[in-house]
């Protein structure tokens, strides 16, 4: 398990929040139960239309971070902006509404900029400096359906229906193609939204518990999106928050969205 001093903690927090960073203590699994003919029917039935329901490609919106990890607590505004297929900018904000730390990543390589010291990080997201941060398990293409409650794995026949024994829906247990990771997803069957995601491996070891609470119709694209996300497990040491304060678009980002030109008198350093 990977001990943070607070100096450090405190840089690279915000980017953890958003991409569920650092290592931790993994929950249960969460109990579920055998279904016959008719509820796997009724199950089959609610992917199917989970699946088939239109989605977002991009995201341009103002969140609220909270986080309780190794003894630390705390909260920031981000800027979010993100588009498929796995690009990424992400700007930590003060009171103000002004980036202080600010990181890009095209899917494969990333640029972290840090305005308080005048630092640049460059690296690959392959690297051993990103997966210090970053679970493998979180590839950069998952981040906009572990943000809005919709699958990673989208083909409905990987998935296996059980009951949720306690609760009004239905699990759905799909193999990852990417990697030994299993997806454990929780459908309400009566509002046909995603109430929790957990990324496991082994078939026991939780590595991300992702919980959605507060669904409303944020933009003026009209999806249905999760004012609040709870995230724990394995891959933290404690609770990180995200609450959606505003989504200003859906649409497709310019190029220069993803692309930092910070001031030339900052220092570089490219990590591995």
């Amino acid at each position: 398990m990977r001990r943070f001093i607070f100096s450090r903690l405190f840089d690279f927090v915000t980017l953890a929040c958003a991409l569920l960073l650092i290592c931790g203590c993994a929950p249960k699994l969460p109990r579920s139960v055998p279904l016959d003919p008719e509820e796997q029917q009724d199950a089959a039935a609610l992917l199917t239309a989970f699946v088939q329901q239109d989605r977002p490609t991009a995201l341009d919106a103002d969140l609220r971070l909270q986080w309780d990890i190794l003894g630390s607590k705390g909260g920031v505004g981000a800027i979010v902006q993100w588009q498929r297929p796995a690009f990424l900018r992400f700007s930590a904000t003060d009171p103000l509404g002004r980036p202080f730390l600010t990181a890009v990543s095209d899917g494969s390589t990333f640029t972290m900029v840090d305005n308080r010291v005048g630092r640049i990080y460059k690296g690959t997201t392959n690297s051993e400096f990103w997966h210090s941060h970053v679970p493998a398990a979180i590839h950069p293409e998952d981040v906009l359906p572990l943000l809005g409650g919709f699958l990673i794995v989208t083909d409905a026949a990987k998935y296996q229906a059980f009951g949720a024994p306690d609760l009004l829906g239905f699990w759905y247990v799909g193999q990852d193609p990417r990697s030994s990771v299993a997806h454990h997803v929780l459908i309400d069957r009566q509002t046909g939204t995603m109430l929790r995601h957990l990324l496991v491996e082994d078939e026991r070891s939780v590595l991300v518990d992702v919980v959605y609470s507060a669904y409303g119709k944020l933009g003026q694209a009209g999806y249905a999106w999760p004012r609040e996300v709870r995230i724990t497990g394995k891959a933290l040491t404690g609770t990180l928050t995200l609450w959606t304060e505003m989504i200003y678009s859906h649409d497709q980002l310019p190029w220069s969205a993803f692309h930092l030109s910070p001031p030339p008198h900052f220092v570089i350093e490219q990590v591995r």
